[in-house]
């Protein structure tokens, strides 16, 4: 055995001595002189393009800084004067501003000026600086960006036609409302609304495509801006059968947020509808509609929704559940799903005088898990 592991040793050393002359052979053969030369030269040309990068960005974005500069030096003394007098009566544009309004950056940097201020004003203020972009002639370099086939100029135009009050543009703007792309159709959207308010919402009958989350956030806060609400609800009907779920979506919230109850019955129509996002919604806007029917009307559809749904009208029932409710909330307490339980038992003891009692009798028939969802609810109370 002593004699077998020395040869092992000396085939390992033989085999490690063999890779250590190839990899030496090979280092030496790729080593050479020539490639060491290549190698620096690569090197060398990479560290001066780089540098070269840097050099023009730096260059570029300093010189487009001065530019802005001078393009705004030209700008405040007609911006000022509006601010000052309120007016754009008497004001002349100066010829170097109509002279370096031909460049295409100094046309967008404008723009973006007259948008910039107008946001922080409104008022007598807010007319005259629309004029002054119209005076401009800037209206049209707007109107060409809905031209283009671009997505974010068409979308970037839009916006500036609606901040801009362009109301004469309104059907442009509309038609855009069910574009294909997602952020064109959102500024469309949200333009009609800022234009017109609550009739805007007529985009509504023809959209196909969903309105996000965040578009919905979006008009309802643009809503928020017309304190005057005009009535739609001869509408919301019709609104609340489209086929588009996400349309449904947002109407619901709109009768929650503008608390429309004449509408309370076609809200609840709505709880049986195939999207589950519309069925949760509704829930959400009955209980904001609340009447005396609302608990028993929730309870109606409990056994049919999803768990998520069922745990959320639990919760919700918890302040306004009453006595008429105590015998659907005991026969929840031997739901296959112990959460439910511990819901219906906690609705179940602060809507019911004889509530706690039910817990308790349950407990004492099966301690598991019913005593410990009856502490839990004495420790609570």
């Amino acid at each position: 055995m002593y004699f077998t592991l020395i040869i092992s040793a000396q085939q390992l050393l033989s085999v490690s001595n063999l890779l250590k002359s190839r990899v030496t052979s090979y280092i030496q053969d790729v080593l050479t002189p020539e490639t060491l030369f290549i190698a620096v030269k690569v090197l060398v040309v990479g560290i001066i393009l780089l540098v070269s990068t840097i050099y023009l960005y730096l260059f570029f974005k300093k010189r487009n800084y001065f530019f802005q500069e001078r393009v705004r030096k030209h700008l405040e003394p007609l911006i000022s004067y509006i601010i000052m007098e309120e007016t754009t009566e008497g004001l002349e544009i100066p010829r170097n501003v109509v002279t370096i309004l031909k460049n295409p950056f100094a046309i967008q940097f404008t723009i973006d000026e007259i948008i910039s201020c107008k946001k922080n004003f409104s008022g007598i203020v807010a007319l005259q600086l629309v004029e002054l972009y119209e005076r401009l002639g800037l209206k049209k370099y707007s109107l060409n960006k809905i031209k283009n086939k671009r997505w974010y100029v068409k979308a970037r135009g839009i916006q500036e036609l609606y901040l801009m009050e362009q109301k004469e543009h309104l059907k442009t703007i509309y038609h855009n409302t069910n574009s294909k792309n997602e952020f064109v159709r959102m500024e469309a959207q949200t333009g009609v609304i800022h234009l017109t308010g609550f009739p805007g919402l007529r985009f509504l009958d023809v959209i196909s495509y969903p309105i996000t989350e965040w578009q919905q956030l979006k008009l309802l806060e643009q809503l928020r801006q017309f304190p005057d609400k005009e009535d739609i609800s001869e509408k919301i009907p019709n609104w609340l059968l489209s086929k588009n779920a996400t349309v449904v979506v947002f109407v619901l919230k709109l009768v929650d947020e503008y608390q429309y109850f004449s509408l309370r019955n076609e809200v609840i129509n709505c709880l049986v509808h195939p999207e589950q996002t519309v069925r949760s919604q509704a829930f959400k806007t009955v209980l904001r509609l609340e009447d005396e029917r609302t608990s028993m009307v929730l309870l109606g559809y409990f056994n049919k929704e999803p768990y998520r749904n069922q745990s959320y009208i639990l919760d919700a029932l918890k302040p306004i559940a009453s006595e008429k409710e105590t015998g659907f909330l005991t026969g929840l307490l031997d739901h296959p799903n112990d959460l439910i339980k511990l819901k219906a038992a906690i609705v179940l003891a602060t809507s019911s005088e004889n509530g706690l009692h039910i817990i308790e009798k349950k407990a004492a028939e099966q301690a598991e898990p019913y005593l410990r969802i009856y502490k839990h609810i004495l420790s609570v109370k």
